[in-house]
């Protein structure tokens, strides 16, 4: 395939998408940082929730309108539903991941005397609700929809794949800070010690290396790093690890990361991302 990488630089636009996706989400998640602190009820809480969330997705939609370009439209459309994008091989990989980690830093963690109550499935979790289960599933999907649907797409399209997950782990990592600030929620816990604030960052920072490996390893299927965004989020949300497991988490996770750009340089280092297809295809 011939070197279309100019034309990719010309049709997306990383700093207007991002623009888009933080002022969305900023603009309704300080809204609601306010309101929980002043009397909002549950369902306004959750409604502007809910908008902020949309961030991703509606900057994506905007990008690919104004592109005013048929064929980035239908490229999504295709990466957005198409089940054959995935590899096979890589299913255990996208769904169990994140869970067999978790296991295992549970086990290191009994180990330095943390409760073994760990290794247990959580059936009472406030997401085992209506509202909770659908919030558990449209949050990957609307952040993949957006951020593997453009935004990493417009990084690469001007960088190597190490520098754009260099720079979307720090844009998606400090996307989520109004959370901090939203009385009660789960991010504002953590503001009680500077080591779990600053686990979550790095967390959210390694994980975009593996995801953004698995969305160009599956012919950049949205669908499969929705999954895998949804195995994280269900394994967190429904195992009862303690926030000093969490840390031995991401250290594992920035293990596994090491070993997949380690053994993937020429996707990391070299290869050119053409505007069509995955890198070097």
């Amino acid at each position: 395939m011939p070197d279309t990488s100019m034309n990719a630089r010309s049709l997306y636009k990383p700093a207007q998408f991002f623009l888009i996706a933080y002022s969305i989400a900023w603009v309704f998640w300080f809204t609601t940082a306010y309101f929980s602190y002043h009397g909002g009820t549950g369902g306004l809480l959750g409604l502007l929730m809910f908008l902020g969330l949309c961030g991703p997705l509606a900057a994506a939609l905007v990008m690919f309108w104004k592109s005013k370009s048929p064929e980035l439209w239908d490229d999504y459309k295709d990466r957005l539903f198409s089940l054959r994008r995935i590899n096979p091989r890589m299913l255990p990989f996208i769904l169990f991941l994140v869970p067999a980690v978790m296991i295992v830093a549970i086990g290191i963690s009994v180990l330095f005397g943390k409760s073994p109550g760990q290794f247990t499935i959580l059936l009472g979790s406030s997401f085992m609700t209506l509202p909770g289960l659908i919030g558990l599933f449209v949050a990957p999907a609307f952040e993949e929809a957006g951020w593997r649907g453009y935004g990493v797409d417009s990084l690469r399209s001007r960088s190597t794949l190490f520098v754009t997950s260099l720079s979307f782990g720090l844009l998606w990592a400090f996307w989520h800070t109004p959370l901090f600030f939203i009385s009660g929620f789960y991010h504002n816990t953590l503001l009680s010690s500077w080591l779990y604030t600053a686990n979550f960052f790095v967390s959210a920072f390694v994980l975009a290396f593996i995801i953004n490996w698995l969305f160009y390893r599956n012919n950049r299927s949205i669908i499969a790093c929705f999954l895998f965004h949804l195995s994280a989020n269900i394994a967190m949300s429904f195992i009862p690890a303690e926030q000093f497991t969490k840390c031995i988490i991401t250290v594992l996770l920035l293990i596994v990361a090491g070993v997949i750009v380690i053994m993937n340089r020429k996707l990391f280092f070299e290869d050119k991302w053409c505007g069509d297809g995955a890198p070097g295809e």
